[in-house]
């Protein structure tokens, strides 16, 4: 490779792993080759070198020794929390099942009062059990699946 094919794009781009000492044996002198014959990669290979040099300067903060313990905390109330609401909602779906169950039998003795089952309120009792059990399956599946 010559000096010649070595164009200012492709030298910018290999300006960092030639600063890290990277490149290979012929392609560093092609490098340094270039840079010796353009005035506008050297004042770039410099202008790279004193960004390195304000990079190094600056120091890395500290990270409290607390960090962790109340990241910890946190995580521990957030769960908590994410408890709390699944209990409140398999209250309120045994609620919901217990009205359902309470109207169900209200319809199907009610019924019978009169003496007779009819199938319009076995169908509905039913149906009503059937939606209410379909109901909590599908809220207490979404909930273990953490929708």
């Amino acid at each position: 490779m010559s000096n010649h094919s070595m164009n200012c794009g492709r030298l910018k781009r290999l300006l960092p792993p030639f600063l890290d000492e990277e490149l290979p044996g012929r392609m560093r002198e092609v490098v340094e080759s270039h840079l010796a014959s353009c005035p506008v990669c050297r004042a770039e290979l410099e202008a790279l070198r004193a960004d390195m040099a304000l990079l190094e300067q600056v120091r890395t903060p500290e990270v409290s020794p607390y960090l962790v313990i109340r990241v910890m905390a946190e995580v521990r109330q957030q769960k908590r929390t994410a408890q709390r609401g699944f209990a409140r909602l398999a209250g309120s779906l045994a609620a919901a099942l217990v009205v359902a169950v309470s109207i169900g039998a209200g319809v199907l003795f009610g019924s019978g009062i009169a003496g007779t089952i009819t199938p319009v309120a076995e169908n509905s009792t039913e149906e009503a059990v059937s939606y209410v059990e379909s109901s909590a399956a599908d809220m207490y599946a979404m909930m273990a699946g953490g929708d």
